[in-house]
């Protein structure tokens, strides 16, 4: 078990954050974090459920859209996830070192009137994302899934999928 401090730390910490961002933040009672950075622009929203954890810096940025973690969840140190329409993960799901979720990309061919071209990022339930991924707008990750370390990953990831990345 953690050190009561650590729990009592994190409880003023989030309540911290719900007083500054209001109804944009919510996160459930009991978290282990460590170094959680979260910023939120415009209408965005980050919704976490309970028992997260993670371990050195976690970067949560909701500019515009909205993050959704569910619950008894793990991020490693450099952690980052970045929304401005949706990206939701699913319960008990563990992400390795500098893992990077995006659910847009820059709009440099400047169609349209915006900055970026988004689609949303989906991550299901009991899955294992290995260090160093970089997960695309648009992906689909399905339940019980391996994503090996390295990866790039866009697209549909079917349930039970090992996903190796080979030299």
């Amino acid at each position: 078990m953690r050190s009561p401090f650590l729990y009592l730390k994190n409880v003023i910490g989030v309540g911290f954050k719900k007083l500054r961002y209001g109804s944009h933040f919510s996160a459930g009672l009991i978290q282990t974090f460590s170094g959680l950075h979260t910023e939120i622009y415009k209408k965005g929203r980050i919704k976490m459920g309970a028992y997260n954890q993670n371990r050195g810096q976690l970067y949560l940025v909701a500019d515009g859209g909205e993050i959704n973690i569910g619950s008894h969840c793990f991020f490693n140190t450099g952690c980052c996830v970045t929304a401005v329409e949706s990206v939701k993960i699913g319960d008990d799901c563990k992400f390795g070192n500098n893992v990077v979720i995006v659910d847009h990309d820059h709009n440099f061919k400047n169609i349209g009137n915006s900055e970026f071209i988004s689609t949303p990022v989906t991550i299901g339930n009991d899955n294992w994302i290995g260090a160093n991924v970089t997960i695309l707008r648009g992906t689909t990750i399905g339940n019980n899934c391996v994503i090996g370390a390295g990866s790039v990953i866009k697209g549909k990831i079917v349930d039970g999928s090992k996903i190796i990345q080979k030299k």
